[in-house]
């Protein structure tokens, strides 16, 4: 099943992080990629339609650690991407982006356990502190370490 909670499975560093970027704006999938690369993260799937997440986690993807997911899309929401992510692996990160910061859909994502939310637009520094201080949450200040070099 799609990101058993096993702990024995649980990243060592930034680089081993499997993460999930949903968002109908192909440029803002491309934007956020680029913003996570930056700070280490290197497995990184991006995708601009929402239905296509809920059957990449419908197959039963093992992995991934780390959603960051737009709030706002057609025919699926960021709150059905939520409650899929929820149901699977309730202690993922999981970011939800918004532009609207008032509406009812960010009291439903906090019912449902979401990780934190930013609103649109934002600096690129900003995400990559949201998302440093998500992993560091969830999986330990170690995980912001450099990877040891390996002897040759």
């Amino acid at each position: 099943m799609f990101g058993q909670d096993d702990p024995d499975s649980e990243p060592s560093w930034l680089d081993d992080i499997s993460t999930m970027v949903v968002d109908d704006d192909s440029m803002m999938t491309s934007l956020i990629d680029i913003t996570l690369r930056a700070i280490g993260l290197e497995n990184i799937y991006t995708i601009n339609d929402p239905r296509q997440a809920l059957d990449f986690l419908a197959e039963g993807i093992n992995g991934i650690q780390l959603v960051v997911c737009d709030m706002d899309m057609p025919e699926v929401s960021g709150i059905d991407v939520l409650e899929r992510v929820r149901k699977d692996i309730p202690r993922i990160p999981f970011l939800m982006l918004t532009a609207n910061r008032s509406s009812d859909a960010v009291t439903k994502a906090a019912e449902l356990g979401v990780s934190g939310y930013m609103v649109k637009p934002f600096q690129q520094a900003d995400l990559q502190e949201k998302v440093k201080l998500l992993l560091t949450r969830r999986y330990g200040k170690q995980i912001l370490s450099n990877r040891p070099a390996s002897p040759d």
